[in-house]
């Protein structure tokens, strides 16, 4: 008991002894003074008082040793964090025992749901493989059912704002409720360690779409070879259909389970084995059919719907125009959408019908279904069960719908990592 104690604890429970000794140390000497020839008998009740209370202070001590350590080791085991929001909703996120409940106030009720649990020392960390300002992933190798397997952990950092605490929590919410999909990232599991959550999600040795993207552009990473093959990416039109196409069967998964993820980019795209493309990032997803965001934080503007720049509100069209965006992206082999473009002249041009223009190797049909995606008026779109059948239909054409061999005054589409995070 008293080796499992850190600093700050030995603090307290040496006061307790040094007020115990100093009650029980003047006892003999006083006696002995006042019964300097005292007899044997007097002796030994004496002592055996001392022992009898020495023994009884001692019990006393490691009792309450006992006592501190058993409800460290439950406080360790539930723990409750408490948030306030700006608009007056209250947010508790309560840890306890493979399970963890998310009540946001006013509502009346809890909604607890279960998680499968990773001990912590089933859990060897190695490299960072993505951070950003207030989290960061790292791989690692798990144990999960007596089986080891690549992970990546996902985890905050110590300064992390509620509102990040409270998506975070959310998104493993959103994991637990969505199930297994083959284009979703999926949850194996999580572990909760000195109050800090670890959400463990498969993981993807490709990383994120959007780097994958921008790494095949081969005409600047390896000119020499673009030039004797006469491509602009190691990736082929088929390939960068079957990525949309991916996406498009998640985001139909997804919708279908009536959530809505509200980030989809390619940024929040993984590319796992065999370039499947898996749908990750759920931290602001929402398990309703139609959500109006009440407070201020960092927002994805250059993937946003119309609707959602100007009265926050989300649905599942919000998030096909976005899958429009996206698609863009790919064709584009990661170019910033609207690059060169301010998000004040956004929220200006596109209500009055300002769109992107078809990239130079965008066969007509693939642009036709993003600006088809991009349409004013939410119910125009088309469903992610569309235009999943529309890419399918596309993919057995096997018709080059995106062209990458290098044409004359060929340019990639421009790259502007600034405004990327406005």
């Amino acid at each position: 008991l008293l080796a499992s104690l850190p600093g700050s604890d030995w603090s307290l429970v040496l006061m307790c002894v040094e007020s115990l000794c100093g009650v029980l140390l003047p006892v003999a000497p006083s006696m002995e003074i006042r019964n300097p020839h005292s007899t044997g008998m007097d002796q030994q009740l004496i002592l055996a008082i001392i022992g009898s209370v020495s023994v009884t202070c001692f019990t006393i001590i490691v009792a309450l040793l006992a006592l501190f350590c058993i409800k460290k080791n439950l406080f360790s085991r539930k723990r409750m964090f408490t948030y306030q929001s700006g608009s007056g909703e209250e947010t508790i996120l309560q840890f306890s025992s493979g399970t963890l409940t998310l009540t946001r106030r006013p509502r009346p009720q809890t909604e607890p749901f279960s998680y499968p649990i990773l001990e912590w020392a089933d859990i060897k960390f190695e490299d960072v493989i993505g951070e950003g300002n207030f989290g960061q992933v790292i791989k690692a190798i798990i144990k999960k059912d007596g089986v080891r397997m690549n992970a990546a952990v996902k985890m905050l950092k110590e300064f992390a704002s509620e509102n990040d605490h409270r998506d975070f929590a959310g998104e493993l919410e959103v994991l637990c409720k969505l199930g297994h999909h083959q284009n979703i990232i999926n949850l194996l599991g999580a572990c909760e360690n000195r109050g800090y959550l670890y959400i463990a999600i498969e993981y993807a040795p490709y990383g994120n779409l959007l780097d994958f993207l921008r790494k095949s552009r081969v005409l600047e990473t390896d000119p020499v070879f673009a030039k004797e093959h006469g491509t602009a990416s190691t990736l082929t039109s088929q390939q960068l259909l079957q990525f949309a196409s991916d996406v498009a069967k998640g985001m139909q998964y997804l919708s279908e389970k009536q959530f809505i993820h509200r980030d989809l980019a390619a940024r929040n795209i993984l590319v796992g084995e065999n370039l499947e493309a898996k749908i990750a990032d759920f931290g602001l997803s929402r398990g309703e059919e139609v959500y109006v965001k009440k407070t201020m934080g960092r927002l994805p503007v250059r993937w946003m719907a119309i609707e959602s720049l100007n009265y926050s509100v989300y649905t599942t069209k919000s998030d096909v125009w976005s899958f429009g965006v996206l698609l863009w992206e790919i064709v584009s082999l990661g170019g910033t959408p609207y690059c060169g473009m301010t998000c004040a002249e956004l929220y200006e041009k596109l209500p009055q019908g300002y769109r992107m223009e078809k990239p130079r190797n965008c066969d007509d049909e693939v642009y036709d279904l993003m600006r088809q995606c991009w349409r004013d008026r939410p119910y125009e779109r088309p469903p992610f069960t569309q235009i999943s059948l529309h890419l399918i239909r596309m993919l057995e054409a096997r018709k080059a719908y995106v062209n990458m061999a290098l044409f004359e005054n060929f340019t990639y589409a421009g790259i502007d990592a600034t405004a990327e995070e406005a």
